[in-house]
């Protein structure tokens, strides 16, 4: 069954369709832009929901009927051949009707989102932002950034600004990149969805029999799904590149990548040997689109949802602070190695028994250590993170080493921390004896005391562990009151 629409109604955030036989519906700007009196439409959303963009449409013109698929879509598989030796790209629909799926002709991606003609006509991406083909990251963004100029200034068409920001957004992302200069090389490399999909998709092709598959030729509109959000980065957890910053929010499934025109440092590879010892965080100003990946899992590859920053919409903001934590994570780093034996010796210590940190810089002293290489350095790994010890120092009147962990004695109790992901908090009531519990936990471990193996829980006083959450502030709570002191009440909420 299908409607004939009478009429278009603009809004002010919807259009609505009056249609034969008193039917009416609302669908969003970008399609309602699209609409034309005359078209059948065919709803393939619920009846139930109060705007709707997902039709089936016919539309006459003078060379005959054409036929439009609008559809809210999910993530697009890589390019796959079908019978005929064609290459396409499969998008999953989510609206739940008969037709499930769109499989979409490359030659189709070539020309919307790589704007390369099969007669090779038309100005290349590189063309669009006046830079050439060898163009590093940074020179990118500095042509973006003139081209973003010359169009508020000029009376470019809104079509320019928009062509413009494409050509960046593939240029900027590496792979796309790649995946650009092939199809420059060769009509036959096969074209890749941007970014992966998720989004809303005007296409023109035809219906297959049992209506389950749409076969696109023509991409007539594309609008991904898009949110603004701030995000404060640890420059620490951002993996260095020659050209580039990767940065990865595992938590978020987020993905940043920043060149030399956001982040102005002078990088390179070897940042990646000390860069734990940043504690630095960034904060970027980001649009984020969806960008799912396949990832190999138990021997299956799986999909994860993930989001990527579109590297025209970014801004970065950097803290004051940043020259000294740099300088500072590199001399950190450079007096490890310059004291490696020592240090060596000092783990091989702590393996075994408690060492009070106190001695520890007790012994850098008589070495003259610089005093920028602290206890706490000699056992501290690269996913560790700083708050969780800090937090806990911070309480102690006394702290120790122990094989990966850190024993810190507070009033009434003695708190086991690995400030590392995966870790939970140890609490013990504190002992008449310290140096007899010492001896007893440098011989037992975590699991013996969770199982109460041999009563080693019991003779150590175990009163619990705390996991860490999301929020902090409501971890560092919960280890004070199971550790028998006050927090304050604002400490329990971030």
């Amino acid at each position: 069954m299908y409607w004939t629409v009478r009429e278009l109604v603009p809004g002010d955030d919807r259009y609505r369709c009056v249609c034969d036989e008193g039917h009416s519906f609302h669908v969003a700007p970008f399609l309602g832009c699209f609409l034309q009196v005359s078209d059948r439409v065919t709803p393939l959303c619920a009846a139930d929901r109060d705007v709707c963009n997902d039709f089936l449409i016919e539309r006459g013109t003078s060379h005959g009927r054409r036929t439009l698929l609008s559809a809210a879509i999910g993530h697009v598989t890589q390019p796959k051949t079908n019978r005929n030796g064609a290459s396409y790209v499969r998008a999953e629909t989510e609206s739940g009707a008969a037709t499930k799926a769109i499989h979409i002709d490359t030659s189709a991606l070539r020309r919307y989102f790589y704007l390369l003609e099969e007669d090779g006509s038309g100005e290349s991406l590189y063309g669009i932002l006046g830079i050439t083909e060898e163009a590093s990251p940074t020179d990118l963004r500095l042509a973006w950034r003139l081209r973003s100029v010359e169009l508020d200034a000029g009376d470019d068409s809104v079509r320019d600004r928009v062509r413009a920001e494409r050509a960046f957004n593939v240029l900027a992302h590496p792979d796309l990149r790649t995946c650009y200069d092939a199809l420059l090389r060769s009509q036959d490399a096969p074209a890749l969805f941007p970014y992966g999909g998720h989004g809303w998709i005007l296409v023109e092709g035809q219906l297959s029999a049992d209506a389950d598959i749409f076969f696109g030729r023509r991409i007539i509109a594309y609008r991904p799904e898009m949110s603004a959000q701030r995000l404060t980065l640890l420059l620490r957890r951002c993996e260095f590149l020659a050209d580039r910053v990767v940065c990865r929010d595992p938590r978020r499934k987020v993905e940043v990548w920043l060149d030399g025109g956001l982040l102005p440092l002078r990088w390179d590879a070897t940042w990646n040997q000390w860069k734990h010892w940043l504690k630095s965080r960034i904060e970027v100003e980001a649009t984020l689109v969806h960008a799912g990946r396949y990832r190999l899992h138990e021997g299956e590859w799986r999909l994860v949802n993930w989001q990527a920053a579109l590297p025209s919409r970014l801004q970065v903001t950097l803290p004051d602070a940043l020259a000294d934590d740099i300088e500072q994570a590199q001399a950190i780093h450079a007096l490890l190695g310059e004291h490696a034996a020592v240090v060596e010796r000092i783990r091989k210590q702590v393996e075994s028994h408690p060492v009070e940190h106190t001695v520890i810089a007790r012994w850098f002293d008589e070495l003259a250590v610089s005093p920028r290489l602290k206890p706490q350095h000699v056992t501290w790994r690269p996913d560790y993170e700083p708050f969780y010890f800090d937090k806990l120092r911070e309480k102690s009147r006394s702290w120790f080493l122990i094989r990966d962990e850190y024993l810190f004695d507070w009033e009434h109790a003695l708190v086991a921390e690995i400030p590392q992901p995966g870790h939970a908090t140890y609490v013990f009531a504190r002992p008449e004896n310290l140096d007899d519990f010492l001896h007893r936990y440098a011989r037992a471990t975590r699991k013996d005391v969770r199982q109460n193996r041999d009563n080693v829980a019991r003779d150590l006083g175990f009163t619990g562990r705390v996991v860490r959450g999301r929020k902090k502030k409501r971890w560092l709570a919960d280890v004070m009151k199971r550790a028998g002191q006050n927090s304050d009440y604002v400490e329990s909420f971030d």
